[in-house]
């Protein structure tokens, strides 16, 4: 179980764990709410049989007491088990991501905007932190002390029980088939969104070029319609959330008026006490307060599969591995047989032979994209190569830690300031 919340939610194994004590916590929490319900019940009985006995009075304080005690001691549960624990995965969610990308091979990079990158660690972090502090745990919770609440009614009284229960599959039956276009529309605004931010990123970037040649106006003009798809998809995908949220909680309210009328029918058969349609009242009434909560935690949990198949992109990727003993013997660098390329189907390097002797100048002449930078990107294994090998000092580089690898190279880039 630990192994599918970590996959599913992109969760490292403690926060997995947290994840199910956060979920616990709240259960203990809505649970600890219907206390109070089963107190003012004997209240009730009493005064509909004459009034309180002097007895039992000690009985209702001290029951009051608990009740206090009970919800104050599991709402602090709760709160340590969902937002300080998720404050902390939040944190380890970022450490992990950035240390998985410092392993990934640059290939990576080349297929992924820097604003892309820097919304993951980011933006679907923190989104990430407000679902399993707000979403997912209280979702479950709700879900869950529903599901034993029922349970109750049903032995209280199966005909008032289904009265009051016929609405929750169909309430979310309505959220849960809007999965998909819900998804939809969160990939459609997520791709907005980032082309807004790779905007911005150029813009920040390229700004002195941008007014060298007089182009600020001709280049905002073009981000500020990115900047208007964004408020354009937003509106699109709050209104489409909307409407199946609350056409669920219209239907969630419906259990009210079925409740009563269905006890009143059964009142006047004579086959419903009082005090059992009464009861049924406070308790639907306290039943569906944390279950409109849950449908819209329920349509945001279905958003953040977006964020979390964007952080699982990363955290999948394979890394670049190696040992961290060198075992070179000199530093010649040797190419034999190497062919290369950025994307599959086009060749960069193919089949090339030589070696860069130590103690020695080596310099590769040729027009530009012929493939210079390709070849000293290989050999510091920015990039594994398809086919062939690559030595340094009789060392195989695609053997080697490339970190560890990095400490044999001095590297001067093309785009220095002196």
């Amino acid at each position: 179980m630990i192994k599918k919340l970590q996959k599913k939610y992109a969760l490292s194994e403690q926060g997995a764990k947290d994840l199910i004590k956060g979920c616990l916590a709240c259960v203990l929490q809505n649970l600890s709410f219907m206390f109070p319900v089963g107190l003012l019940y004997y209240l009730v009985s009493d005064l509909m049989n004459g009034g309180v006995p002097g007895g039992r009075i000690p009985f209702y304080v001290a029951g009051c007491v608990v009740c206090i005690g009970l919800i104050l001691l599991t709402t602090f549960f709760q709160y340590n088990a969902t937002y300080f624990a998720t404050y902390k995965e939040s944190g380890i969610r970022r450490i992990t991501l950035a240390e998985h990308l410092r392993k990934i091979p640059l290939s990576f990079f080349g297929k992924k905007d820097l604003a892309d990158l820097t919304s993951t660690i980011m933006a679907d972090c923190t989104f990430l932190e407000q679902s399993f502090s707000h979403f997912i745990p209280e979702l479950a919770g709700s879900i869950i002390s529903t599901v034993l609440i029922s349970i109750g009614l049903l032995f209280t009284d199966w005909r008032m029980a289904l009265a009051a229960l016929w609405v929750l599959p169909v309430a979310f039956a309505i959220v849960g088939f809007s999965a998909k276009i819900q998804e939809n529309l969160n990939q459609k605004a997520m791709d907005v969104k980032m082309a807004c931010a790779d905007g911005i990123q150029e813009c920040i970037e390229t700004v002195r070029d941008l007014k060298a040649n007089n182009a600020e106006q001709a280049y905002l003009k073009g981000l500020e319609k990115k900047i208007r798809a964004v408020e354009h998809r937003s509106i699109l995908n709050e209104f489409g959330l909307a409407v199946f949220v609350v056409s669920a909680s219209l239907v969630l309210k419906l259990g009210i008026a079925t409740v009563a009328l269905a006890g009143a029918v059964l009142l006047m058969q004579g086959s419903l006490s009082v005090l059992t349609f009464f009861m049924f009242l406070l308790v639907v009434s306290r039943l569906y307060d944390p279950l409109q909560g849950a449908l819209q935690n329920l349509a945001a949990v279905i958003s953040t599969r977006t964020n979390i198949a964007r952080m699982n992109e990363i955290l999948d990727h394979s890394i670049q591995q190696g040992s961290d003993r060198l075992s070179n013997q000199g530093y010649d660098i040797v190419f034999d047989h190497v062919g290369f390329a950025y994307n599959t189907g086009e060749t960069v390097l193919k089949d090339v032979s030589f070696t860069a002797k130590q103690g020695e100048v080596t310099a590769l002449v040729g027009p530009s994209g012929g493939g210079k930078t390709t070849v000293s990107r290989l050999a510091a294994r920015f990039w594994d190569i398809n086919r062939g090998k690559i030595t340094v000092g009789g060392m195989d580089v695609s053997r080697i830690d490339p970190e560890t690898l990095l400490s044999l190279y001095s590297i001067v880039f093309q785009d220095v300031t002196l």
